[in-house]
């Protein structure tokens, strides 16, 4: 098979330089080019927004019935959480590693930004007291809310990124319009703090593609690395601020940031992320092409270890002139996780698999059924114990 090159990306495209970081997204370019991975980036849109929307329902949702004490086994239970949203987290623990994070009262706005662009094409925002989302709202691509201009600068909602190209600069302007409408809508909260998460679409439909916890964790190092290590032009994704915990955690390198995140989230155990089912549908129907890459990369190569993911090597890009440029990440070579060893069916591998695994186990071990805590996510979990 020939591979499609870097060179081939045109270099208005504003996420070029930063997609041999994200090897989902990366691979699924190499695989079938340019056009058709644009093409690839459009039809995804809708599911790029419903992604979003599906894990902040999946939260809200969660919220409830911990709030309720209705929630059976939140132990076993996992869940998307706002201040983050490439990992997932144990129900028990969500209230207080988001309030850890986060503070007592905070909004969080997500701006998903077009990939060739950078311009806003939705946004998603929930407010959490002590931990737990309590009001949110969310706009689509065709809301008139993305017309309203900034007062000082002129700008509308959609155009401030693409203007101002550094995010943490865009990332405060927009900060100035979400708290007028905050303002406006729940002036209760009016003194609340104000954070925002910008990522790429591309971000998203890297995640979506993911089956392993340990990496999605480590795409939040990768995007802050992009700019802080790679001296790429900004970051790939980042929150506005950064929670001082968090950023403590990034400088502290890739591994140690996954290490704690995934220690924080489920104690260090593995999550094999599910495929949202209303995606999975639309990129059968739309994009089978898409699919068959995924069953081929994924399903049919497995998942690596935990460990294999800690010691994995980052891809070299920081000079262009090393002779060792590349724009692959390395894994120690040894037999990945099998699909088949744990003994569920395809459909159940993408429903996600909570198991009993962490970085401390040796890639030698036997992992099976055995090792299978729960099935699912959220209120769709099912415990096979």
């Amino acid at each position: 098979m020939v591979f499609h090159s870097f060179g081939e990306i045109p270099d208005n495209i504003r996420f070029k330089p930063y997609m041999p970081l994200y090897p989902n997204a990366w691979k699924i370019f190499q695989t079938f080019g340019m056009e058709r991975f644009h093409d690839f980036c459009l039809n995804s849109r809708d599911g790029c927004y419903s992604f979003f929307e599906t894990r902040f329902n999946e939260c809200i949702d969660t919220t409830r019935r911990i709030m309720s004490d209705s929630l059976q086994h939140p132990e076993k239970t996992l869940s998307y959480v706002l201040v983050l949203p490439n990992v997932v987290m144990r129900s028990d623990l969500m209230q207080g590693v988001q309030r850890l994070f986060l503070g007592d009262s905070v909004d969080i706005t997500y701006i998903i930004l077009k990939y060739d662009t950078q311009e806003v094409f939705g946004l998603l925002n929930g407010h959490l007291e002590e931990g737990l989302p309590v009001d949110y709202w969310f706009i689509p691509p065709d809301d008139e809310l993305l017309e309203r201009r900034h007062l000082k600068l002129g700008y509308k909602i959609k155009d401030i990124p693409k203007k101002i190209k550094d995010m943490r600069k865009s990332s405060a302007r927009l900060i100035d319009i979400f708290k007028d409408i905050r303002n406006e809508r729940t002036p209760e909260w009016s003194t609340a703090n104000y954070s925002v998460i910008n990522a790429y679409e591309t971000f998203a439909l890297n995640l979506l593609y993911e089956p392993s916890s340990y990496e999605n964790s480590c795409q939040g190092f990768d995007g802050w690395a992009a700019k802080e290590l790679y001296k790429l032009p900004d970051y790939a994704f980042a929150l506005y601020p950064w929670p001082t915990m968090i950023n403590t955690f990034l400088y502290q390198g890739r591994k140690e940031f996954t290490k704690k995140l995934t220690g924080m989230c489920s104690e260090g155990k593995f999550y094999i992320s599910t495929f949202e089912k209303e995606n999975k549908e639309m990129i059968v129907e739309q994009m089978p092409h898409v699919f068959e890459w995924y069953v081929r990369e994924k399903l049919d190569k497995g998942v690596p270890f935990p460990i294999q993911t800690l010691e994995c090597q980052m891809p070299n890009i920081k000079n262009k002139k090393d002779p060792d440029v590349r724009f692959e990440y390395q894994y120690p070579p040894s037999e990945w996780i099998d699909l088949d060893n744990l003994g569920i069916s395809r459909d159940e591998f993408t429903e996600g698999v909570f198991l009993d695994i962490d970085h401390e186990t040796k890639v030698e071990e036997k992992i099976d059924k055995s090792r299978i805590i729960s099935l699912g996510i959220g209120k769709q979990t099912r415990f096979l114990n």
